[in-house]
């Protein structure tokens, strides 16, 4: 698998407050974790991308306010999907 970079423009006033290896963390972090809130991937990818345990990463999505249960389906659908 072959990886892209991503530039991302920043104040400079933000290496004030942090430096830019902290910066380039974050960012990273939130791309991954908006990429799992959009389906794009799952949540032991996102982990792996961002180099922790599946766990961690669900851990993670609280920070940001992401459920890790898919919302739009509904209950219903889903007893459907994990009965054999």
């Amino acid at each position: 698998m072959g990886t892209r970079t991503i530039t991302i423009e920043y104040p400079d006033e933000l290496l004030h407050e942090t430096d830019e290896r902290r910066l380039a963390a974050l960012a990273r972090e939130a791309f991954v974790v908006k990429l799992y809130e959009q389906g794009l991937i799952g949540s032991g990818k996102g982990g792996g991308l961002l180099s922790i345990t599946r766990w961690d990463f669900l851990d993670l999505l609280g920070a940001y306010n992401v459920s890790y249960f898919d919302e739009d389906m509904d209950l219903g659908e889903e007893m459907r999907i994990a009965q054999p």
